[in-house]
C-alpha cells in the first residue's frame, strides 16, 4: 500500500540489480496470520526467519524493519523516495542491500530495501518487512489465499478474457485493473497490503453512486507518510471485477488517488500474476466465500472496522 520513486543518487542506481530469481523451480510457501495480515517466513542472508507480509500495493522490492538491518549489519547503499499515491506526502529515506533473500527455494539476489520502522500504527501488523510486487517480475506469482500459501512458477498466465483472467497495467510497479461500479467504469490498484477495507473508492466516484446508507465516519486509514479519515457507506449498484460479482458492498472513501481493491476482498480468491505479459487470474473459492459472508462473520469483520 505504499508506492516508492528512486530519486537521481548515483550510490542508488548503482546497487539497483534487477531481482532476479535463481532457483527455477516452483516455490511454495505456507502463510500465516499476523495479526490482520497474512506473512511469510523469509530467510535473509542465510539467516531468519523473519515474517513478511505481502504487498503488491507497494512499488518496492521489499521494506525491512531498521531492527532487522541492524541485526544483518546492512549499510545504506542509496536513498528513495516513499509515499502513497496521493503524491503529497513524500519522504526520503534510506536503502540497502540484501545479498539474499529466500522464500522456500525461490532466491532472489541483491533486493534493494527501504529501511524504516515497520510498526506505523497500533493497529498496523508487527512484522520484519514487506515483500513489494516489484520482487516477482521473473515469477508467476500466486497469493492462494483459502489454502493459506505463497507460490512462485514459471510460466506464462492464458489470455485475458475478462472474466476470470484480466489485464492489468503496471503503475508505479503497482498492478492496476479495470472494475465496473454500476455502470461505471473505473480503475484500481490491486493492493494486498491494504487491510483497512475491500473496497476503498476515491470521493468524487462515490459522490456519483446511488447509495443505500448514510456515509458515517468509521476511523482513519495510514499510509506510510499520511493518515487520512475514512467514512462507511453502502452502495446500491454492483461492484464487479471480471464477472465475480459484489452486490451492493459496503466500501470506505476517500481513495488517495484510484479506487484500490484490499485483501478483504482478495481473501476470498486464489490470485495469480503474471507481470510478464501483465495478466492477473482470479479463482474464487465457494466454501471460502461462504465462509466469509455467513451472518456471523460479517457481524465479525463489522465488529472489526
Amino acid at each position: 500500500m505504499r508506492q516508492l520513486l528512486l530519486i537521481a543518487f548515483i550510490p542508488l542506481l548503482l546497487c539497483v540489480p534487477s531481482a532476479a530469481a535463481q532457483d527455477s523451480t516452483v516455490a511454495v510457501a505456507p502463510m500465516h496470520m499476523r495479526g490482520l495480515m497474512p506473512v511469510v517466513e523469509v530467510q535473509l542472508n542465510g539467516q531468519g526467519p523473519f515474517a513478511f507480509m505481502l504487498d503488491t500495493g507497494a512499488g518496492m522490492q521489499a521494506d525491512i524493519d531498521t531492527s532487522v538491518a541492524t541485526r544483518l549489519n546492512l549499510r545504506a547503499t542509496g536513498r528513495a523516495i516513499n509515499g502513497d499515491p496521493s503524491g503529497q506526502n513524500d519522504r526520503e529515506l534510506a536503502t540497502a542491500t540484501i545479498d539474499s533473500l529466500t522464500i522456500g527455494k525461490a532466491e532472489f539476489r541483491r533486493v534493494t530495501a527501504l529501511v524504516r520502522p515497520q510498526r506505523i500504527t497500533k493497529d498496523y501488523p508487527d512484522v520484519d518487512g514487506i515483500l513489494g510486487f516489484a520482487l516477482f517480475t521473473d515469477y508467476l506469482l500466486t497469493l492462494d489465499y483459502p489454502a493459506m500459501q505463497l507460490k512462485l512458477s514459471r510460466g506464462n498466465l492464458p489470455t485475458a478474457n475478462h472474466a476470470d483472467v484480466l489485464n492489468f497495467e503496471i503503475e508505479n510497479r503497482i498492478p492496476v485493473i479495470e472494475l465496473a461500479i454500476g455502470k461505471i467504469r473505473v480503475r484500481a490498484h490491486v493492493d494486498s497490503g491494504n487491510f483497512v477495507a475491500g473496497f476503498i473508492l476515491p470521493e468524487e466516484i462515490v459522490a456519483q453512486l446511488q447509495l443505500l446508507s448514510a456515509p458515517v465516519t468509521v476511523g482513519s486509514a495510514r499510509s506510510v507518510s499520511n493518515r487520512i479519515e475514512l467514512k462507511q457507506v453502502q452502495l446500491r449498484d454492483t461492484i464487479r471485477i471480471g464477472t465475480f460479482d459484489f452486490p451492493q458492498p459496503t466500501v470506505q472513501f476517500p481513495a488517495l488517488s484510484d479506487t484500490n481493491v484490499g485483501f478483504k476482498v482478495l481473501r476470498e480468491f486464489t490470485v495469480t500474476f503474471d507481470q510478464k505479459n501483465r495478466r492477473m487470474k482470479l479463482e474464487r473459492n465457494a466454501a471460502t466465500f461462504l465462509k466469509l459472508h455467513s451472518p456471523s462473520c460479517v457481524q465479525q469483520i463489522k465488529s472489526d472496522g
